[in-house]
């Protein structure tokens, strides 16, 4: 802390991290000191757009800086792990993007050091933070579904693939769709389904597309020699006490683009986000689209910074919990595991 402020150290200045520094820079006791980032480039270009006064490229300069109170973490999947075992043992509490880490075995490790140091470890999944996600979780919580039996998740883009090597490299990515955009809505379903515990998985993938030259991309062409990484993807979980989730997700679907869960309840269905409810009254189909009454204009992901910041100024707990995260790594893990040994896995 410096004069009454909270500071923040951001790492990663490209897109993400950039809308995160719009977000912190809402907060009025919180004063985005520093960025970190291997472009020079993204370095000038940030600093002097959001006026922060410290701008380095190596990212462990940005976590010895003793005032630092957060770190941000922004970076390519791969760094998520080294940045935050570093921060975490400066001291820092420790906010990274989705997905924590592209092995299990990376998280459990996290959750370790930061438990060792007394520090806030949490899972940027801004899902959790919509008014959608958070009504959905209060309505199940009321018990006005029953018991939710099963969920269908997509995350499905069509021919919308990032053209950037930090997506379509695995060293850089960890996956494909499964962790960039399936991480998102399993997160959020397996979190409605109240995470319980997992049985055993299976999962396939697929690079059926994102290799063909005459395939179009939305965002720009990528480098199909590079591709390393599935561009489809699906898996069913099946939960120790009987109950169940089906993922799917794709970045050059040859179907309509869907970010969605199908939860299947004892008293009530429904389609999220949209909201779409289904349920029976008396003989009588009751169908509607639930709306909430306040208008959800605050960004999700600026949100969910300013919740971390509470949990760290009020030693709360997080809502999305590091061993929450561990769950969903270790199915997203499991399905390429699964994949590759032709076989189910039983945890």
């Amino acid at each position: 802390m410096k004069n009454g402020k909270y500071l923040v150290g951001v790492v990663g200045a490209g897109g993400i991290g950039r809308y995160h520094i719009d977000g912190w820079k809402k907060i009025h006791d919180v004063v985005v000191y520093g960025i970190s980032d291997v472009s020079q480039q993204y370095l000038d270009e940030v600093s002097k757009k959001y006026e922060i006064p410290v701008a380095v490229k190596d990212y462990k300069k940005l976590i010895d800086i003793e005032e630092i109170d957060i770190i941000d973490i922004c970076t390519p999947n791969a760094f998520h792990y080294p940045v935050t075992i570093a921060a975490l043992k400066n001291g820092k509490h420790v906010i990274c993007e989705k997905p924590l880490a592209t092995s299990s075995k990376d998280v459990e490790k996290m959750i370790q050091v930061a438990k060792e140091n007394k520090r806030k470890l949490m899972a940027a999944q801004n899902q959790r933070f919509t008014q959608t996600g958070k009504m959905t979780k209060a309505m199940i919580d009321q018990g006005i579904f029953g018991e939710i039996y099963f969920a269908q998740c997509y995350a499905v883009r069509r021919r919308e693939l990032p053209p950037r090597d930090t997506f379509i490299k695995k060293e850089l990515s960890g996956g494909g769709p499964m962790f960039d955009i399936g991480v998102h809505i399993l997160d959020i379903t397996y979190w409605f389904m109240g995470c319980p515990v997992v049985h055993s998985v299976k999962g396939v993938t697929f690079t059926k597309l994102a290799k063909n030259d005459d395939i179009t991309g939305t965002w720009g062409q990528w480098d199909t020699k590079k591709f390393e990484v599935e561009d489809f993807a699906s898996g069913f979980v099946l939960f120790k006490d009987g109950r169940a989730l089906q993922l799917t997700c794709s970045f050059l679907s040859n179907l309509p683009s869907n970010l969605s869960a199908h939860l299947y309840g004892t008293k009530a269905g429904m389609i999220w986000p949209e909201m779409k409810m289904f349920s029976e009254i008396k003989g009588l189909h009751c169908d509607s689209t639930l709306t909430p009454i306040v208008p959800d204009n605050e960004p999700s992901h600026h949100r969910e910074l300013a919740h971390f910041l509470e949990c760290v100024k009020e030693n709360r707990e997080v809502l999305v919990k590091p061993e929450e995260s561990l769950g969903v790594i270790k199915i997203l893990e499991a399905m390429y595991i699964s994949d590759q040994k032709k076989k189910e896995v039983v945890f």
